[in-house]
């Protein structure tokens, strides 16, 4: 049947900064449990993402140091030294043969692991416990260690445009190093990088600058910022529209959802607790502050909510994490209007739990989600 006409609106080309995705339909950063290691399983479970149609198709955080490290459950994507292009540059070569964009999010865990296999000591902006790992108290970052750490997201966006990346994030959402000296709560200095909002944001805008100077026009800066509905220990709603309106000269797309490293279930709550597009209300107040792209998540599998939420305007591309392992054939199955054939997300969260313990993905939706290189086996097919 032929595709209704209220979904138009989704397959509309949107431009971020210097690349164009070609519809509304974004795959966001998650974890597989593959991360660089096992370079065939993370290409082909990206690329059948962009066989099914998703515009943009992006790995899992991608650890900027060894001191940012969490093997071995789940396994980060890394971006250490040259050595590990390779890797990734195969799973950009299979994400753009089907005519996607590929995105990367750098990442620094900051106080937010338990255990650094290189035993590390972490580093944060002050010396607390981490409210999701209490035994884990880091060190406060000096201005050297600063600009040590800023140096590495710069070394790392400069590998990641090699590997053939389009997308680079400077990642900050779910509790993570930028986001932690944008919290309040996380944050106690009182030198030119804590206090005041300006202060606080300090890091992540010098980190932005750096990156985008680098790249220049190579590639798509984006920033994933989490917004902590409570205000208690991540970055309360207030300090994120603040901080968005400083970035926004320096941002090409804006990824957001509700989340912080202690409260995992505000990003990824299970069907029976909320209703698809439970994070619209927080994660669309970012255009208060932008017109710049935003892509949003709220385990969205019905094309009508989809359609709803683009035309209200607080969101221009649909987010999917969940919902593309489901299916990752969804946004071609909702163009060719074959709507009775979605594997629709159940919000089980198996898929988490399996590159948590496991450190394989799975999906209790689609068997062959984790499987398409080892055995095969394909959504479709």
């Amino acid at each position: 049947m032929p595709r209704d006409p209220r979904h138009d609106v989704l397959f509309e080309p949107v431009r971020i900064g210097p690349k164009t995705l070609r519809n509304r339909f974004y795959a966001v950063p998650h974890s597989t449990g593959f991360g660089s290691d096992r370079p065939e399983g993370q290409a082909a479970f990206r690329a059948a993402k962009a066989e099914g149609g998703w515009a943009a198709v992006s790995v899992e955080i991608t650890s900027i140091d060894p001191e940012s490290d969490r093997n071995p459950c789940p396994m980060p994507v890394r971006l250490w030294d040259d050595d590990d292009l390779g890797n990734l540059a195969h799973m950009c070569e299979s994400v753009h043969a089907h005519g996607a964009l590929a995105g990367v999010e750098l990442w620094h865990a900051g106080s937010s692991y338990d255990v650094n296999p290189g035993r590390y000591v972490p580093l944060a902006p002050s010396a607390l416990p981490n409210e999701a790992y209490p035994l884990t108290t880091p060190a406060e970052l000096d201005h050297a260690g600063i600009r040590r750490i800023q140096r590495a997201y710069v070394e790392a966006a400069l590998r990641a445009r090699a590997a053939g990346f389009d997308i680079v994030y400077v990642y900050g959402a779910h509790g993570y190093l930028p986001g932690q000296f944008l919290s309040p709560f996380s944050n106690r200095r009182d030198d030119a990088y804590g206090g005041s909002l300006e202060n606080r944001a300090r890091f992540w805008l010098e980190t932005l600058a750096a990156v985008r100077d680098a790249l220049g026009d190579a590639c798509a800066i984006a920033v994933r910022i989490g917004i902590d509905p409570s205000g208690r220990t991540g970055v309360p709603v207030d300090d994120a529209l603040g901080f968005v309106r400083l970035a926004d000269p320096l941002v090409d797309l804006w990824d957001v959802n509700t989340s912080t490293i202690a409260e995992p279930w505000l990003d990824m709550r299970p069907s029976r607790l909320d209703a698809q597009g439970y994070q619209v209300e927080w994660s669309a107040r970012v255009r208060e502050a932008t017109a710049k792209p935003i892509v949003g998540v709220s385990r969205l599998t019905d094309p009508d909510r989809m359609a709803e939420i683009v035309r209200a305007g607080g969101w221009t591309l649909i987010g999917g994490a969940r919902p593309s392992i489901a299916d990752p054939f969804l946004p071609r199955k909702v163009e060719e209007g074959r709507y009775d054939e979605i594997r629709e997300c159940i919000g089980c969260n198996t898929c988490i739990a399996r590159a948590l313990v496991a450190d394989q993905i799975a999906c209790t939706q689609n068997a062959t989600a984790g499987e398409e290189h080892r055995r095969g086996w394909s959504a479709e097919r």
